[in-house]
């Protein structure tokens, strides 16, 4: 029975993967028909594989420990709690300022102004009708205000949200695929390719 590789359950794919690759190589189909062995050599090459994987594995060690590390990296960024960057609350503070600042603002213009007109209406209470159209025109002026500054701000926000953050790093998970891609060719070329065609080689049926 084979023994289960002493992989991540995300690494073992890849191993099987250029394993299998490894056994369709030419060097080592050629080196089953020099043994005579090719009709069951695959299986029995695939069952030694498996059963020495610590040592086909230990010749692709560095590029494997240096995925790993970054693997690990990745995952414990992936982890950590997201934080809300700088312009994204400014770009919050820039919707409360266009959205809620006008609509209080507003209204209380509304409230004011009708307050003041109905006042208005009766001789003695001018004065206070006064104050209360004054207030209202200036609350209508504070909506008006934030209405534009609040979508201009929006506008720069957005704008500035479509330029790349500074010293911000975008070749991580890039870096991540190309260490993956580099462990996988070391492990083919260096790991299992030798030892399956020598293991080919020492078939006990092999042609002299």
């Amino acid at each position: 029975m084979d023994r289960p590789l002493r992989l991540p359950q995300q690494d073992r794919a890849d191993f099987e993967t250029e394993l299998g690759r490894a056994l369709a190589a030419p060097q080592v189909r050629a080196a089953l028909r020099d043994a005579g062995d090719e009709a069951r050599g695959v299986d029995r090459l695939r069952r030694t594989a498996r059963e020495n994987a610590e040592f086909v594995l230990a010749a692709a060690a560095p590029e494997y420990e240096r995925y790993a590390a970054l693997r690990a990296d990745a995952d414990a960024v992936a982890r950590l709690p997201v934080d809300v960057p700088a312009r994204e609350r400014a770009s919050g503070w820039w919707g409360v300022l266009g959205v809620i600042v006008p609509i209080v603002a507003g209204a209380a213009a509304v409230i004011l102004l009708v307050l003041g007109s109905v006042l208005g209406l009766a001789g003695d209470l001018e004065v206070p009708a006064h104050a209360l159209m004054v207030a209202g025109w200036v609350a209508a002026g504070a909506a008006v205000a934030g209405l534009v500054v609040g979508g201009l701000g929006l506008l720069g926000s957005a704008a500035r949200s479509k330029e790349p953050a500074v010293g911000e790093v975008s070749e991580g998970p890039g870096e991540l695929v190309r260490a993956r891609g580099a462990w996988r060719a070391a492990l083919a070329e260096r790991g299992l390719l030798p030892y399956l065609v020598a293991q080919a080689n020492s078939a006990p049926g092999q042609r002299r």
